[in-house]
């Protein structure tokens, strides 16, 4: 029988002056013993090879005693968890100086907002793994979902796109999504991905190169064949090179996040982030809605609250389910559908012109109530010219009103101002009593 030699790795800046002996009580930090007929080897100040030798020796299949199943599994097991678990990527993951930056500024500075990110996406990333490996793109493409929205079905940009996948409303209907006065199914996070899918498909297509189809679903792909014709190149680094113009900072920065978030999500305890509490996937059942029903009486009637049927319809924008729209497949939550659908026929069906009182017209279909521009009175014109002013870098209503000696709300009310900044070489007019000497400038 083989016997096992303990290997002692400790880090010291003295000398051992005696060599202890396998009978002795060794008087360590933690009081650790050694008996038996064993052997003690210390190595001062081991290297990190050293230390996973020592590791190997002590755990390896050899050490262990013959005869010992159980043994020789647990070593066995040991010297599979010993192999580090490589980390592969199924998109070009170039790591530059620019990818290193946004490494950083996630970990840092979006620290916070990153870790909401990540708790939050693993709610949807393995459906929308899923659909991409279906339709057969790259799975790591859906971490365009983690800089696009923070996998939020709610995000909504300054540019009115709208949901995970942060689909423009032309770009959404042209990929099959309802966007109407009572659902945006560009919120769903299903039918988006289904669609975020198959537009990138069609971007791959057309440059293929999975990096200039991410720039092309950002800038859209006019742009991204109008920057490869004008500079002459298909290689995404050498358009966002700070040379070439044409590509705003927002497309050429695109991609590098991409990498970074996806490089970061795949291992968040390596860059910083391993206290992060993941959300557990959706889990919900369908059941098919023919009419328009208000959600309180199906949460009623299934026994679950409004907010749960909310969570799993986040493309319903009002409280009832879409007029038009026959087998429509509203979510609910686990267990809930053979109750809903034993019941359904007792829940009244609503028409549109109903539901339309109580949730009130679109805002786009709201009449555009426009600020009345003032005209001063006729015996007040006959004192007075008009004349006309352009606006110069620097000028403020306030400024230019103190300048010809006018109210500040007139002259905001003869040109219709309202609320707005003043934009350079904008034409006003301005009523300035007819002696004034005031010259134009």
């Amino acid at each position: 029988m083989n016997k096992i030699m303990p290997v002692l790795v400790v880090s010291l800046t003295i000398l051992i002056p005696n060599i202890i002996h396998a009978d002795q009580k060794i008087q360590a930090a933690d009081a650790a013993q050694v008996v038996d007929d064993s052997q003690v080897v210390v190595i001062v100040n081991p290297t990190p090879e050293q230390v996973l030798s020592a590791d190997k020796q002590f755990l390896s299949p050899d050490s262990v005693n013959e005869g010992s199943e159980d043994d020789a599994l647990l070593a066995e097991e040991v010297e599979k968890t010993s192999e580090p678990l490589e980390i592969t990527f199924d998109i070009p993951m170039t790591l530059n100086e620019k990818v290193e930056l946004y490494i950083h500024y996630f970990t840092n500075r979006m620290r916070d907002r990153f870790s909401t990110w990540l708790a939050r996406s693993e709610r949807y990333l393995p459906m929308m793994k899923k659909t991409f490996k279906e339709k057969g793109l790259p799975e790591d493409l859906t971490y365009l979902a983690l800089i696009e929205s923070g996998f939020s079905n709610k995000a909504y940009s300054r540019a009115k796109a709208a949901g995970q996948w942060q689909f423009m409303k032309g770009t959404g209907k042209r990929y099959g999504l309802r966007i109407d006065r009572w659902m945006d199914e560009r919120r769903d996070p299903e039918k988006a991905t289904e669609a975020a899918a198959d537009y990138l498909t069609d971007l791959y297509g057309m440059f293929n190169d999975w990096h200039l189809a991410a720039a092309g679903y950002n800038a859209g792909e006019g742009k991204i064949g109008r920057a490869i014709k004008k500079y002459d190149t298909n290689d995404f680094w050498q358009l966002s090179q700070p040379k070439y113009k044409y590509l705003k900072s927002e497309t050429k920065n695109y991609v590098p996040q991409l990498i970074a978030a996806a490089m970061i999500a795949k291992e968040p305890a390596k860059y910083g982030f391993d206290d992060i509490e993941f959300h557990a996937p959706l889990t919900y059942e369908t059941v098919t809605i023919n009419g328009m029903r208000d959600l309180r009486e199906i949460a009623r009637t299934a026994e679950c609250s409004l907010e749960d049927i909310q969570l799993l319809n986040p493309e319903l924008k009002t409280k009832f389910t879409p007029p038009n729209y026959p087998d429509y497949e509203l979510k609910v939550p686990m267990g809930k559908k053979a109750l809903l659908e034993s019941r359904i026929a007792s829940i009244d069906t609503v028409s549109e012109k109903v539901a339309l009182r109580e949730v009130g017209p679109e805002k786009s279909e709201r009449k555009k109530v426009t600020r009345r521009k003032y005209a001063p009175r006729q015996k007040e014109a006959s004192s007075r010219r008009i004349i006309s002013y352009i606006v110069k870098a620097g000028d403020t209503i306030a400024g230019i009103a103190k300048r010809y000696n006018v109210p500040t709300k007139h002259l905001t009310a003869w040109n219709g101002l309202g609320g707005r900044t003043l934009k350079k070489g904008t034409k006003l007019k301005i009523y300035v009593e007819r002696e004034s000497n005031k010259k134009l400038s």
